[in-house]
């Protein structure tokens, strides 16, 4: 097949964490704060190790995996900036072409070039590719995905979870495939345990298609504050720990079972530390993509309270009776904390009231409110501990879909 684009020379380099950014440039976060301890240990996790070897899990999953690419036309940027004999870009002052002849375009069309890269892989047979969301951050690029097999195939960008980084694409194009596609499956990432074996496929360094490494989980229940360059911090919570070697590049790709399933997609990785990464629980993604199949979007449930989460601080001056949670208060313009109408309304939430946690799981400052909420669907019950006036209650409230959040999409 013919390619759909030219890669580049290295233009301008970034120092950064883990990420250059044009050029065969690469996807990724970076680790900026490790935060709390490992979880519980439960469940059990089914081996398929036939005489100590991997091959057969990476000829079951390898297949599936894609790299994903960012185009754009930089034809605009060759015409700005020459690269003196250093190395380093400095303003074209000829006012014309510096000899890049590759990368010119004729009768105004495209010649795009790679400006970034990372992994995905693929959900169903007509090529819905899970990947995450910073690798597709760029609202100008283009994006072509590669099999493989190194077919390349446009694809476009279908949604982007507001509130982990998970995206969704759809591989576009005319290819006799699309409709049979090599696929992956699920696995239930609740159904792990630390020590258990594991395998990460990705695009390294932009230029290594499919590598494949090995490690253990090494832990679970990982909260992390990340970030990259070309977008803000971000937290980051029930996440799996591995020491499975992700490089740049391989943001977006599965993390593997020895049955070839995925239980977590590559998406961060301390870079102050050594065999250090992380990625998102098969289960949380499994529950993005049903959500976006159902609804044709991602659909996010909320409570609708304001809230400020309680922070020793906040307990010293609001005189609160707790030290942790998420104390609902309204905000200086509208002055309504709870919702008209909402789940929080409806289940008879009031102002000062401090929601202690979810479920049983404790609302603190690394975990807040809207962390806990973001593990549920629309329509599911949860049960609340809230602090008023001294005493803990217990709450049951019914999740629904922000409507305003709906309306704004439409």
């Amino acid at each position: 097949m013919q390619k759909l684009f030219t890669k580049t020379t290295l233009l301008i380099s970034f120092i950064s964490l883990i990420f250059g950014a044009i050029g065969g440039g690469l996807t990724g976060f970076a680790v900026l704060i490790g935060m709390p301890d490992q979880g519980s240990n439960t469940g059990e996790t089914v081996i398929n190790f036939d005489n100590g070897s991997y091959k057969e899990v990476v000829a079951k999953a390898s297949p599936a995996v894609v790299s994903v690419v960012a185009m754009k036309d930089l034809t605009e940027y060759y015409n700005q900036y020459s690269i003196n004999p250093f190395g380093f870009t400095v303003p074209n002052t000829n006012g014309g072409d510096q000899n890049n002849s590759d990368d010119s375009t004729q009768d105004g069309e495209k010649n795009l070039s790679e400006v970034s890269s990372g992994t995905g892989f693929i959900m169903t047979a007509d090529g819905l590719v899970i990947t995450n969301k910073h690798v597709v951050s760029d609202e100008t690029a283009e994006y072509v995905v590669i099999l493989d097999d190194d077919t390349e195939l446009p694809a476009e960008v279908l949604a982007k979870d507001t509130l982990n980084d998970i995206a969704i694409l759809q591989i576009t194009g005319e290819d006799e495939r699309i409709g049979d596609l090599p696929t992956i499956a699920f696995g239930d990432s609740e159904n792990i345990n630390v020590g258990d074996p594991v395998l990460a496929i990705g695009n390294a360094l932009g230029e290594y298609e499919n590598t494949t490494t090995a490690g253990i989980i090494s832990a679970k229940d990982r909260q992390i504050v990340a970030s990259g360059t070309g977008f803000g911090a971000e937290n980051l919570v029930n996440l799996i720990q591995t020491d499975a070697a992700i490089n740049p590049g391989n943001s977006g790709g599965p993390l593997l079972n020895l049955n070839g399933e995925v239980i977590g997609m590559n998406t961060a990785i301390d870079t102050t530390a050594s065999g250090i990464g992380f990625a998102i629980p098969s289960n949380d993604i499994a529950m993005v993509l049903k959500s976006y199949q159902d609804n044709g979007r991602i659909v996010r449930p909320f409570v609708g309270v304001r809230y400020v989460p309680v922070t020793a601080q906040v307990q010293t001056r609001l005189n609160l009776g707790v030290d942790h949670g998420a104390y609902v208060i309204g905000d200086v313009n509208s002055g309504t904390a709870v919702v008209e109408g909402s789940p929080a309304d409806k289940a008879g939430l009031k102002e000062g009231d401090v929601i202690l946690s979810v479920n049983g799981k404790e609302l603190n400052g690394e975990f807040n409110l809207q962390n806990a909420i973001a593990e549920y669907s629309v329509g599911e019950t949860i049960t609340l501990a809230v602090y008023r006036s001294g005493e803990t209650i217990t709450v049951e409230l019914t999740l629904a879909e922000n409507e305003t959040a709906k309306e704004s999409e439409e």
